[in-house]
């Protein structure tokens, strides 16, 4: 190589550093933070932008431990109103049926205002349950879609910073884990809610039919699965992600040496450049995938207050009659309560599965 090319060579060096220098001073990097913004329900917006959070900053400093607290004490209050009048209805029930059974001892009347207390409580237990899931099946669908937005963005400042094969497998596996569960909450989460309430109202009006168990079997059923899918899904995305970084860190690292001592003249420069680039789009990393996690949680946090405040109520009502002796009603009520349990335990894995993808990746990854 003459003099000439070193020159030009050199010259192109030069160019490069003032492009990156200038694209990590104008930060006009754009990985797609406003739509993820805008991806987000209008309640859940604000709620962010109230406390500063935004992708683009890191947001997550202003928030406290005793805000936070703070907040979902404010969520608790203003959801526990419903819970409280569905508690206060099923009581009102268990008490009409504690006092026909001790008016009517024996007889075929007993056995009429059994089933008319059975009848009024899974009419009471069924509209608060499928009121709740209306808004769950809701919920989802509104964190699903954001999940499609904001999952790619992230990842794809992950793959600039050089981890491509571990901002694949993260992506990939994210985006399987969410379509999974928007499948199944659609196609069968109502469903079988339904069929928990329906099998249990009718074994709780004919006692004889023994179906008063299916309830409990059809939640360990789902829960067992949902075990199951957490497991599988956690540990593949931990190796995947694993063997990915170490094999992203190892061609970072090369890369980085052959422009640091390939390169005449400026080599060093160059590596120093792309190492600031690097640390500021680290930063817009953390801000963009904390941002999603908080979001998440901001959406998923008051529907799960809610249904944990129905859940208590159904099991006060549950003890209630049970302290009565009204079997038929307890078995209605604690199957309900199965149903509410199953709702719960989609909702709080749909938060988790997304929330430690993304944690993963903020952990894993980190400048180029």
């Amino acid at each position: 190589m003459n003099v000439i090319q070193k020159l030009i060579l050199a010259l192109l060096s030069v160019l490069l550093t003032l492009t990156l220098s200038t694209t990590v001073s104008a930060e006009t990097v754009d990985f797609g933070q406003e739509q993820i913004a805008e991806a987000l329900p209008d309640s859940a917006r604000e709620a962010l932008e109230s406390d500063g959070i935004t992708p683009d900053n890191s947001g997550a400093l202003n928030l406290s431990f005793g805000g936070v607290l703070g907040e979902i004490w404010e969520l608790f209050k203003s959801n526990v109103t419903k819970p409280l009048a569905l508690l206060c209805s099923l009581c009102g029930v268990v008490l009409f049926c504690a006092v026909a059974e001790s008016v009517c001892e024996e007889g075929n009347m007993k056995g009429v205002l059994s089933a008319v207390g059975v009848l009024c409580g899974a009419g009471i237990s069924a509209s608060a349950v499928y009121e709740i899931l209306d808004g769950t099946l809701g919920l989802l669908s509104a964190a699903a879609n954001f999940m499609l937005v904001f999952i790619p963005a992230f990842t794809a400042i992950a793959a600039v910073l050089g981890h491509v094969t571990t901002a694949t497998a993260v992506n990939s596996a994210a985006l399987a884990a969410t379509q999974l569960f928007s499948q199944l909450t659609v196609n069968f989460l109502a469903p079988l809610c339904g069929t928990v309430i329906g099998v249990s109202t009718a074994g709780a009006v004919h006692p004889q039919m023994k179906l008063d168990k299916l309830g409990e079997l059809i939640k360990k059923f789902v829960v067992w699965g949902l075990t199951l899918i957490m497991t599988v899904f956690m540990s593949v995305l931990s190796a995947q992600t694993l063997v990915a970084s170490a094999a992203d860190n190892t061609a970072i690292k090369t890369a980085k040496f052959m422009v640091s001592q390939g390169v005449p003249i400026v080599g060093g420069t160059i590596s120093d450049a792309v190492n600031t680039l690097g640390s500021s789009l680290a930063m817009l990393k953390s801000s963009v995938g904390t941002y999603g996690i908080i979001a998440v949680a901001v959406m998923i946090l008051p529907t799960l207050i809610s249904l944990i405040c129905y859940r208590a109520a159904l099991a006060c009502s549950e003890y209630m009659a049970e302290m009565f002796g009204l079997k038929e009603l307890t078995a209605l009520l604690k199957s309900c309560g199965a149903a509410m349990t199953i709702i719960i335990a989609v909702t709080v894995c749909f938060l988790l599965l997304n929330t430690m993808a993304a944690a993963l990746l903020l952990a894993i990854t980190g400048t180029v």
